[in-house]
């Protein structure tokens, strides 16, 4: 395998693509390279480059450019009927004992949808296996509420209940796969990007399409493996045998920045030594004991170690009547956006028109009574046509619609706070419709993402604490992918505690 060693914004991904062209260019067969991704969209990122210069077809042309479990998925023949689904958890959470469907992540790839269950006991199976070390060894890693014995039971129950039923999850693709070699197509080149975040189960499988290529490029940077945490082992990728070379100007770090990331990496002891340097633009890095005087206007990305630190925050921004959006979630919801922007549209001119849907939506924030709505008017569109479009006065004539005056009047049901807050957005020039430049995240969920200015909390979590007192290479690479988020300005707001927190 040939390692590309990419700091940020390096250009880890352009590396592989420009191979990707550069192959394709020489004559060949895209079927005969594998492009591996953690997820659809980076993987369809090469595919959609090449089919674009190349004028070639994305479904035929590019059949191994996907993920890893969707590999696996598709060379394992599996069907969606086999793949564990929200139900089966549900059944086996009934069996246990324990409700263990409180929190779930709908995974959606190529052929399947499933569902991982983010409850710590789910969580330490998952690491059990992707980490091959079993779940004694897991046990120990996850901070459960349930004894040893109890733990390695449910285990088994679960291994149990899959197989009594044909089911497989996530990472029983990869279990499948990792274990049929033979099943792994011959082809010329294979690229993997994002190396630094792959489990032993993964670089098992990594493993296998190196031994069935010609040759292989791995792509990662040591200094972001931040997923430790789910068993990613940054060793392997450090320790391969085999030439590398390390990618060695940022695109995106202006200098002041780059003299904090280096500090930071620094402190990192197990790590590949990388020289690089920051493209040739000043930028700026202050330090804050807060966050009141900073201006959001603007591309933002505020980050935090933990998910409960960005409550406050987040608080503040609505109250100051800032658009942003947490976990891809707005600050104000799709529904109440729509029903503002559907009257707004309705009312602006004549003959203006809207759908089925947009219209029982507005319908859902107007109530039956002071002449709004009449009675049975949400009943009348139940019996429409979902092609069909409405004016404001085929709704008034047909469909029992009575309302008059702005939408702050007539849209009644949107609760006060988000009627308020709504309010000063559009009074401020917000565009409700447009994506908002103000993103609020973990660090981890972070992983990729840039913007112009980054916001930065210091504070850390007992359990973070605890970790980085273990492992304090891992606490030093989740402060340096924060810090190298920025393309500009980075903010470091001091920790509450300096105790608690991360020094720069």
């Amino acid at each position: 395998m040939f390692r590309y060693f990419g700091p940020p914004g390096t250009g880890k991904t352009t590396t592989l693509l420009n191979h990707v062209e550069q192959l394709l260019s020489e004559g060949t067969s895209p079927n005969q390279i594998g492009y591996f991704a953690f997820t659809r969209k980076a993987a369809h990122e090469a595919r959609d480059r090449a089919v674009a210069r190349f004028n070639l077809n994305p479904d035929k042309d590019f059949v191994f450019f996907r993920t890893l479990h969707s590999l696996a998925f598709q060379l394992l023949g599996i069907s969606g009927a086999e793949v564990l689904k929200e139900t089966h958890l549900k059944e086996f959470s009934a069996i246990v004992g324990i409700n263990l469907t409180e929190s779930l992540t709908a995974v959606e790839d190529e052929g399947f949808l499933t569902f991982r269950s983010n409850h710590p006991i789910m969580r330490a199976i998952d690491l059990a296996r992707t980490t091959e070390h079993g779940p004694g060894w897991a046990y120990n890693q996850v901070a459960l509420d349930i004894t040893s014995f109890h733990f390695k039971h449910i285990f088994s129950e679960y291994e149990k209940f899959k197989k009594q039923y044909g089911l497989r999850d996530f990472t029983d693709m990869l279990v499948g796969l990792s274990e049929n070699e033979e099943l792994i197509p011959k082809l010329k080149v294979v690229f993997l990007d994002e190396a630094q975040d792959l489990t032993p189960l993964q670089w098992k499988i990594a493993q296998h399409l190196n031994n069935r290529s010609d040759r292989m490029f791995v792509a990662g940077d040591d200094d972001q493996g931040i997923f430790g945490w789910s068993g990613a082992d940054i060793t392997k990728f450090i320790n391969l045998p085999g030439s590398s070379e390390v990618l060695t100007q940022s695109y995106r770090i202006p200098i002041s920045v780059w003299n904090i990331a280096d500090k930071v990496s620094g402190r990192i002891r197990k790590r590949q030594k990388k020289e690089w340097s920051p493209r040739p633009a000043q930028g700026s890095t202050q330090s804050v004991h807060d966050h009141y005087a900073i201006d959001f206007t603007g591309e933002w990305l505020i980050l935090a170690q933990a998910n409960y630190m960005l409550n406050e925050i987040g608080s503040y921004l609505k109250t100051s009547g800032y658009f942003f959006e947490r976990f891809n979630s707005p600050s104000l919801s799709k529904k109440v956006r729509s029903a503002i922007s559907s009257w707004t549209h309705l009312t602006s001119g004549q003959n203006r028109e809207i759908s089925l849907s947009e219209a029982q939506n507005l319908y859902s924030h107007i109530s039956s009574e002071d002449g709004r709505l009449q009675r049975g008017a949400k009943s009348l569109l139940k019996s429409a046509n979902d092609q069909d479009v409405f004016t404001l006065g085929l709704l008034r004539e047909h469909f029992g619609l009575e309302a008059t005056g702005t939408w702050t009047k007539v849209l009644d049901r949107i609760k006060p706070e988000d009627r308020a807050y709504a309010s000063t957005l559009l009074n401020k020039g917000v565009n409700l419709h447009a994506p908002p430049k103000i993103k609020l995240s973990t660090i981890h969920g972070a992983k990729g993402g840039e913007a112009d200015n980054v916001f930065l909390m210091l504070d850390l979590s007992g359990k973070a604490l605890e970790e980085m007192a273990k492992n304090p290479d891992d606490g030093y690479r989740v402060l340096y992918t924060g810090v190298t988020r920025t393309k500009e300005n980075l903010v470091l707001k001091m920790p509450e505690d300096w105790q608690r927190g991360w020094r720069i």
